[in-house]
């Protein structure tokens, strides 16, 4: 059977429409993270792939967290110590991120959210790394992709240079960093 001619989902009225309510239910239903975008200091052309990341800047957006919040497989003890592997679904809205973040063009892959970008949600004080982005889930809804679903699991630091300006996120590079520079007494008996 074929679709109702009597309604037309190209409207851009009704589109909008759509959008915004989207957008008003990500403000109530979702929380304050940043969206921190990762720029390669250092690029492996063998295997292209960052050998060093940074971390910049940081941009204040409203996210979803989709279904039950954390997911994963949880803490694993295993011969190499305690592994936390927790993660998320984050739900954020096409227009409210390309007019925060997008028109910055900070990311790598210009006009989405890329994999290797940082999410920091300052409730928890916890970092994500972005995973994966469905970019087409849900599926053209009145023939309109208005939101992006990001896979994102906590943060493994691998001496990744973070300095945003924002206090808050810069501690946890010094939190999670090994100094070499500490000095040893060795004067002391």
């Amino acid at each position: 059977m074929p679709t109702n001619v009597y309604f037309n989902p190209g409207v851009i009225s009704e589109q909008r429409l759509y959008e915004d309510m989207i957008e008003e239910s990500l403000r109530i239903y979702g929380q304050d993270v940043y969206y921190i975008p990762r720029s390669i200091r250092n690029l492996d052309k063998v295997l292209n792939d960052a050998v060093s990341n940074e971390y910049n800047q940081a941009y204040l957006i409203e996210m979803y967290v989709d279904e039950s919040g954390y997911t994963g497989e949880g803490t694993i003890m295993s011969k190499f110590g305690l592994e936390i592997r927790d993660q998320a679904k984050f739900v954020v809205s096409r227009r409210r991120w390309e007019n925060f973040i997008g028109r910055e063009n900070t990311t790598t892959i210009g006009g989405r959210p890329n994999e290797g970008d940082l999410i920091y949600i300052p409730l928890s004080g916890t970092f994500f790394e972005i995973k994966f982005v469905e970019h087409q889930d849900p599926f053209y809804q009145l023939k309109k992709l208005y939101v992006y679903r990001l896979q994102v699991e906590l943060v493994q630091y691998a001496s990744e240079v973070i300095d945003t300006g924002n206090e808050n996120i810069d501690v946890f590079e010094t939190l999670k960093t090994y100094d070499i520079e500490k000095q040893i007494d060795v004067d002391q008996p």
